[in-house]
């Protein structure tokens, strides 16, 4: 045993081992630093928490930090590169490398497309429901004549009636979420389910009180794949470049030291 412990060639490999160790804890340590720090992380959690009205899963945890790594390394890899170090244009150093990192992809085959149809949400792809009404309007409930529903049911003509409001009459075929936009949720709710064939109300809105005739009323329709498909390619453009700038990032990672917050 002594006598293997004074060869010089073990003497060589030990001293050769212990140099590429101290080489490479010293290359590593020469390494630009990138860092998210918990404080952002936390708050990108919290903003997709309020966005989604829910708390994020762990998955979904793992994939928002992944995002904001990549875009850690692509504002790192901007600095490097010598495009700017100015901290306040940071969206638009990493906008110009995700632009120099993702490669043009092959079109997409329609059997893509119907995959990626199934794979994002319904209402992506879904013409939501619509309506048309007449109306005669109020600023507040108490300016609407008791006798005014009765009188319109019998014939009375509605211009004749109301109040100036700022809304088209008849308002024309209107997509339910721009409604609610106009006039409020609970408004909409109702529009969508009283009978269709008389005036009804008074129906209480975020702009005062409406008698109303439904005109013309649509439930939701799904699109056809010629109405999808451009928001199908587009779709699948965006997921095709993320993976290619997804690529690109891994092999740029060697590059830092990665410092990441804990959970």
């Amino acid at each position: 045993m002594t006598h293997i412990a004074r060869e010089p060639l073990l003497h060589f490999v030990l001293i050769a081992a212990l140099l590429l160790g101290l080489n490479s804890l010293w290359t590593e340590s020469r390494k630009p630093l990138v860092e998210l720090s918990a404080a952002s992380y936390q708050a990108q959690i919290r903003n997709n928490e309020e966005r989604l009205g829910r708390p994020l899963n762990q998955e979904e945890r793992k994939r928002l930090q992944h995002e904001m790594l990549i875009e850690e390394i692509l504002f790192h890899e901007a600095q490097q590169r010598g495009l700017v170090s100015d901290n306040s244009v940071r969206k638009s150093l990493i906008a110009m490398m995700r632009s120099a990192l993702k490669p043009m992809p092959l079109p997409p085959t329609d059997e893509d497309l119907l995959k990626l149809q199934a794979q994002i949400p319904a209402e992506n792809t879904t013409l939501p429901a619509e309506v048309s009404f007449e109306h005669v309007s109020f600023a507040k409930l108490e300016n609407v004549p008791a006798d005014l529903l009765a009188k319109l049911r019998n014939g009375a003509d509605h211009r004749n009636f109301g109040e100036p409001v700022r809304l088209a009459n008849p308002l024309p075929l209107t997509y339910r979420p721009q409604l609610e936009r106009i006039l409020g949720e609970e408004f909409t709710k109702q529009i969508f389910t009283v009978p269709t064939d008389t005036w009804q109300g008074p129906l209480l809105s975020t702009r005062g009180a409406h008698l109303v005739r439904i005109v013309k009323r649509s439930a939701d329709q799904p699109m056809s794949m010629e109405q999808t498909r451009p928001i199908l390619l587009a779709k699948w453009r965006e997921l095709k470049e993320a993976e290619s700038v997804s690529a690109e990032v891994e092999k740029l990672m060697v590059n830092y030291r990665i410092r990441l917050p804990q959970e």
